[in-house]
């Protein structure tokens, strides 16, 4: 147990960050714990870390359907050509180190010095050589990994090095086993599920490791800590106050995730700490004007303070693993978690930083900044009157001029690191080919005022003490803790005596009061800068690289920024909380030598959207060359870059310089299309050489076409067939096929991934250069506009904070732009072919005449579109119709329907089995005493039983109404007992473990109902028989005789 003073020194260090919102991530890509399921909202929340987010947010996996033969955990995608010869794409996103990278985000309760809270966003990054190290006597020792002699000394824990080439183990997504797998189950707390050596294994997705797990697990939770009056239900650092049962989500250790900076090592290394009790100025290593909360951080980050841990002696002779894993306390779950109690029980302290193993770029090192202010209650855009912060020590200050924020979302500028060099190699391992797979993670701090959340030395002088264990409750009476569970508050002492006081109940959750939340993105790779110039690859789908001139912008004072999409398939409301198609950033303010690089990934698993929502394919699934599939809406995401001449128009300026329709050599067109594009593109100027003409245009085409004429791969899954003409596509007569067509390359299908490297782009001439993506674009439904300004002209306009060129509306100044030529015109404005409220087409004839015949006299209305924007994974059918009730479109709703009609129908069979039964029932027992006499006469009610022997013993709980005489007798006994036999009508009332022995007749007002044939009724008393008085005969009949004679049930 921790003593007062251990409680103490534990508590005093512990940042107790409270959060009330979501967080999304939405550049890099923010999976919110999603993979590849094709649904609205996410399978599994517990997959790889606890986000506390809605089940909506998050962007499915960035790849294209199907197993790992597809796409495999790093990236490559591998084809087969005619020869059976193999060739490789890469498909992972990856940044170059020194690049600047804007990670963009939306916060759902505001943020940046806002009144109502105090906020702290924490960026942090990990690779493959934290999370699965190969270094040994760094982190703590544990089964299989130790001393030398355990199996993986001096190795990798969990990379599969048994396959070739090997599969990373941490950080991985998961890799579906086939196009209907989602891969999103939680991965198994043990050795093998970790070590990714199987495609059973190779499915799950694993960020942490089970090694850092299983420290968690054994190790003592900090006592120290404030936790209210939750009970908390667990020993080890499982159990936190936001977390009591110490619930597992992937391999995260859920004390290391709520509490901001850790007091044990972890494998996350710090980006930023973004906070409204930063100062005005970043505050970097070694700077004295931060503010006192920064320099808490500064004074707290494990990139170079040092955080400690309790183990067996690492060099001692003779000392191995076993000696903690047999210990009590580790057995316990209640491994030692400070100083003192470590030594004390004769084992050693040990306190490591990253910096022991590591040397940082400095330029792309840990930094605190103030956060951008954002309002509570909205997951929108934040304040852009503050400067984005970044890690470049020396880029302070000139941010907004580089990359301007405008009205956008909250952002931080990342310079991606330098890969760390590591100071003995030969332990650490190979890191660049460590940091070809990262993470990113964000966790969203939000405190309230109602107490102190923060040590002494991260607040100002004169401050409450913080909350700690001797504020926790030890029951539901206790008061200690300052605010408790959905507490009453009483505010006055009511109208009058005898009316009582006045009162409110709060909604207060002491445990969402120390709640965090958190997004991570999918897995990237950071690459070196390139050295070389290497040409553009085919096979590869790889643009042209320019090492050397790289190096020579960077040399005159260039900078590299990263440019991406953000958003997802779908209308504003069907992606929310995620976001529509838009380039990150979106408006660049840059200086000659700065460069571009184009890239973007998407999702071939977002939910079908087509309709106004969404547009282009390819079809899901891909046949890659038919029209098989494509009469159902998509789901994939694709973009592309073509330039326009204003942020305004959402049509390409002129790309070729000459008619569709002239006679001219394809030699002459190309050298017209090259003088048209490169008169207003910014990587070359007039005074270029033809070598940097050739690459600008080259690069431009790559940006609007995505290569599809020329991609080896993509010609591979379509065994080489073209893009179809417009005359191929015209002759499509419906229009979702027409659109959604793997060959329709003018929509983009023919990319069968939606990842696309577009290069890197050199600045080279001034001016403003608006471009926009030609498939997403889509006036009054959604936009996806750039624009790139050069020179010293690129500034904000007065009153909008908006870099942005001038409308051509506003002052009449226009080009033209690209000559358009008329596709095939889909008449929608009937309605006959499916919705058209959300964009009606009314087609005018081929022809023109003078016919009136199209005028309307009736009134029409609009048919309602049946979006499907919450629930299931979309709507199948292009433009499918709003209905109601039986008629409802919806996959769910016709589940639903078949499912109740299923019921119905085995409802109303059981009824007609059971009703026939039922009249069978009758008419056999009225057939057996239909030629009987003896039932003539009965006796009176108060005399005795019949005379028949046979009767009275069969029925032994039943008197008759009227004697019988003893003639008749045998024969009546004998239809009772045949009766009785066959469970048509009566029974002993004292038979089959009745306990009735009544002698009394039976009252018809509590008579049993009567029994199907075949089953029978232990407990129920037979129902008494009456006879007909109508012409009784007095004999048997001959057979055939009619008889005027009838049984009833009373």
């Amino acid at each position: 147990m921790l003593t007062s003073s251990e409680r103490t020194a534990l508590g005093l260090i512990v940042l107790a960050a409270t959060v009330w919102a979501d967080v999304y991530m939405h550049n890099p890509r923010g999976s919110n714990d999603r993979n590849c399921e094709r649904n609205v909202n996410r399978n599994n929340g517990n997959r790889l870390f606890d986000s506390q987010n809605n089940n909506n947010g998050g962007y499915a996996c960035p790849r294209g359907v199907g197993a790992e033969d597809f796409q495999a955990e790093d990236g490559t995608a591998t084809f087969y050509d005619a020869n059976s010869n193999t060739f490789t794409q890469n498909k992972r996103m990856y940044y170059y180190s020194g690049s600047i990278l804007p990670i963009e985000w939306t916060n759902q309760h505001g943020c940046g010095g806002n009144s109502k809270l105090s906020c702290e966003m924490v960026l942090q990054y990990a690779c493959e050589d934290t999370l699965d190290p190969k270094v040994d006597n760094f982190w703590p020792w544990v089964h299989n990994k130790a001393e030398p002699g355990t199996t993986y000394y001096g190795k990798q824990h969990f990379r599969d090095v048994t396959s070739t080439p090997s599969n990373i183990a941490a950080p991985r997504d998961g890799v579906p086993i086939d196009s209907d797998d989602a891969a999103t189950d939680t991965i198994n707390d043990d050795e093998a599920s970790a070590i990714p050596n199987t495609p059973a294994t190779r499915r799950y997705g694993m960020h942490e490791s089970y090694d850092q797990y299983r420290l968690c697990q054994f190790t003592q939770r900090n006592k120290g800590l404030y936790t209210a009056d939750q009970q908390i239900n667990r020993n080890d650092q499982r159990g936190t106050r936001q977390n009591p049962n110490g619930n597992r989500r992937g391999l995260e250790c859920p004390e290391e995730r709520d509490y901001y900076p850790w007091w044990h090592p972890s494998p996350w290394i710090d980006i930023a700490v973004l906070s409204d009790s930063a100062g005005d100025t970043p505050c970097h290593e070694g700077d004295t004007d931060c503010s006192k909360r920064c320099a808490y951080y500064m004074a707290n980050t494990m990139n170079w303070n040092k955080k400690g841990y309790c183990d067996v002696a690492h060099n001692a002779t003779g000392t191995t693993v076993q000696t903690k894993l047999n210990n009590r306390m580790w057995n316990n779950r209640q491994w030692y978690n400070n100083k003192p109690a470590c030594q004390n029980a004769g084992f050693t302290w040990y306190e490591v930083s990253h910096a022991d193993n590591l040397i940082f770029d400095v330029n792309s090192t840990f930094v605190c900044a103030h956060t951008q202010f954002s309002r509570v209650n909205q997951l929108g855009n934040a304040r852009n009157d503050l400067v984005v912060s970044q890690s470049q020590f020396q880029s302070r200050g000139i941010v907004k001029n580089a990359v301007n924020e405008g009205v956008n979302a909250n952002r931080f500028l990342w310079t991606i690191p330098s890969i760390p060099v590591a100071k003995n190699p030969t332990a650490y391992g190979d890191m660049t080919n460590y940091y070809k797979s990262c993470t990113l993670r964000m966790r969203y701090n939000i405190s309230s005022a109602d107490f102190q959340q923060w040590p002494e030395d991260a607040v100002d002088d004169g401050s409450e003490r913080m909350v700690d264990w001797r504020n926790n409750s030890r029951s539901q009476t206790d008061t200690r803790t300052p605010l408790r569970q959905d507490p009453y508050v009483f505010i006055s002492p009511g109208d009058n005596p005898a009316r009582g006081s006045m009162f409110v109940k709060l909604k207060v959750n002491t445990n969402q009061y120390g709640r965090t939340f958190q997004d991570r993105s999918y897995v990237f790779s950071i690459k070196p800068l390139p050295t070389a110039a290497v040409p553009a690859n085919n096979a590869a789908d790889t643009p042209a690289v320019d090492g050397a001139a790289m190096a020579a912008a960077l040399r005159n004072g260039g900078k590299i920024y990263n440019v991406n999409v953000r958003g997802k398939r779908g209308n504003i409301v069907q992606t929310f909380p995620s976001v529509e198609y838009d380039f990150v950033p979106n408006a660049l303010a840059l200086g000659l030598n700065d460069m571009v690089h184009f890239q973007w990934t998407g999702s071939d698993y977002n939910p079908r959207r087509g309709c106004n929502d969404a547009t282009g394919g390819p079809p899901d699934l891909n046949t890659y060359s038919t029209d098989a599939n494509a009469n159902q809406n998509p789901r994939a995401d694709r973009s592309n870059v073509v330039l326009t001449y204003h942020m305004g128009n959402n049509v390409p300026k002129d790309y070729l310089g000459y008619s569709i329709t002239a006679n001219m050599s394809y030699a002459q067109k190309y050298s017209s299309s090259m003088e048209a594009v490169l008169e207003n593109a910014p990587c070359a100027s007039a005074t270029d050489s033809s070598t940097v003409k050739q690459a600008c245009y080259d690069s431009l085409m790559r940006l609007a076409y995505l290569n599809q004429q020329s991609d080896q791969g993509s010609l591979t899954l379509r065994a080489n067939k073209k893009c179809l003409t417009t005359d191929q596509l015209n002759a499509i007569l419906n229009q979702d096929v027409a659109d959604f067509h793997p060959l329709n390359c003018a929509k983009l299908n023919a990319k069968p991934y939606s990842y696309f490297d577009g290069g890197v782009m050199i600045m080279k001439k001034k001016g403003w250069f608006p471009y926009f993506s030609s498939r997403n674009n889509n006036f009054s439904n959604r936009q996806q506009i750039g624009v790139i300004c050069v020179g010293e002209d690129c500034k904000v306009q007065n009153g909008t904070d908006v870099l942005q060129d001038v409308n051509p509306q506003t002052n009449g100044a226009t080009k033209t732009a690209a000559v358009t030529e008329v596709s095939t015109c889909y008449n929608t404005a009937g309605g006959q072919n499916g919705a058209n409220s959300n964009g009606v087409t009314s087609c005018l004839p081929k022809v023109f005449t003078n016919s009136t015949a199209h005028i309307l006299v009736a009134e029409t209305l609009s048919t309602q579109e049946g979006d499907n924007d919450n629930k299931g994974d979309g709507n199948a059918k292009g433009c499918a119709k709003l209905t109601y009730g039986v008629g409802s479109n919806s996959v769910e709703s016709n589940v639903a329907l078949a499912v109740g009609l299923l019921f119905v129908g085995l409802f109303c069979s059981w009824a007609a089995y059971y009703l026939y039964n039922r009249y069978q029932a009758r008419q056999e027992g009225v057939s057996k005493f239909r030629y009987e006499t003896a039932w003539q006469k009965a006796a009176a009610p108060d005399k005795s039983r019949p005379a028949s022997a046979t009767f009275s013993e069969a029925n032994p709980g039943i008197k008759m109404a009227r004697s019988i005489k003893r003639a008749d007798a045998a024969s009546a006994s004998k239809a009772i007992a045949a009766a009785g036999a066959a469970g048509a009508v009566v029974g002993a009332a004292g038979s089959a473990g009745s306990s009735a022995k009544s002698d009394g007749p039976v009252s018809p007002a509590t008579s049993p109902t009567p029994l199907l044939r075949g089953q029978s009724s232990p407990t129920r008393q037979p129902s008494p028989m009456r006879i007909s008085s109508k012409a009784v005969p007095a004999s048997r009949p001959a057979s055939g005789a009619k008889v005027n004679k009838r049984y009833e049930m009373i």
